[in-house]
């Protein structure tokens, strides 16, 4: 079957930037999440020609993911949320719609934050990154390890077991996804740049300066921008309770979906639930 998107390059900020596109329309930003093997295709496949039948839809791959630069940087978060906005800035984007995955949520909430004129709505999916910020919980320590592992040594094993972090159903676990990943997450200066992340994930712990930069407490509660939370029942990586708290602690959230029968990736395992939510969400006047 014909792939519904395609394949491009932008220069954002100066960085080769690969992202896949598809539709017409008013633009829709989508942001996947961290990990080896990330990319806008492996995190959005299944959604992007549910979402092009009404808008304009752009899947990034971020500085060090997928098939983007990787240049000698430290992978910090404001890193990633700098090559969003040189990326929606090269395609002269406005009124997007955002739509991030666990730490892309992460990078679409802040650059709401930072360009609220820019922004008309926002849905997170499953994001422990959010909920770190806003002081309300943080990812499993189980789920922290199985990440780092496949980091130091990817392979067809290593990627199955994160998969299996991040999926509720294993049998979206394919053959074909987990050597894809596996040859995303072996392109020249992927490793560097996941340990330079993870690195700057733990200065964070420590370095009060840095967190202060990170943290979204005081901010994100007075945002107006309309804001929706998608997230999977039976996430093994970022549990649902994260979820709860952080609903309670964002008196502005618009719309709250917890789904059945979905992990970490909702728009994998429940694909037609998360289209229409989203859809509908994004339509919605």
């Amino acid at each position: 079957m014909a792939k519904a998107f395609s394949s491009s390059f932008v220069r954002a900020n100066g960085i080769k930037t690969h992202f896949i596109h598809a539709g017409r329309g008013d633009p829709v930003v989508l942001v996947h999440g961290g990990g080896p093997g990330a990319s806008g295709e492996h995190n959005w496949s299944k959604n992007i020609g549910a979402l092009a039948e009404h808008f304009q839809v752009f899947a990034i791959d971020l500085i060090g993911y997928g098939y983007t630069d990787k240049p000698p940087i430290e992978y910090s978060y404001k890193a990633k949320v700098d090559h969003l906005a040189g990326f929606i800035d090269a395609l002269c984007l406005d009124q997007v719609r955002l739509c991030g995955n666990s730490m892309g949520s992460y990078v679409a909430v802040r650059y709401m934050i930072d360009n609220p004129e820019r922004v008309r709505k926002i849905s997170m999916v499953a994001t422990a990154t959010v909920a770190t910020a806003m002081g309300v919980g943080e990812f499993s320590p189980q789920g922290g390890s199985v990440r780092r592992k496949v980091g130091e040594q990817v392979t067809e094993e290593s990627m199955r077991a994160w998969l299996g972090m991040l999926l509720f159903n294993q049998a979206n676990i394919t053959d074909e996804l987990v050597r894809g990943r596996v040859r995303v997450a072996l392109l020249p200066g992927t490793a560097q740049a996941q340990a330079s992340y993870w690195q700057h994930m733990q200065k964070l712990k420590v370095d009060p300066n840095l967190h202060q930069w990170y943290d979204l407490t005081h901010r994100l509660p007075r945002m107006t921008i309309p804001m929706s939370l998608i997230w999977g029942k039976n996430d093994r990586f970022a549990p649902i309770e994260l979820a709860e708290r952080l609903r309670q602690a964002l008196p502005n959230l618009t719309e709250y979906h917890p789904v059945e029968d979905a992990g970490h990736q909702v728009q994998n395992d429940q694909p037609e639930i998360f289209n229409r939510l989203t859809t509908a969400f994004f339509l919605r006047a």
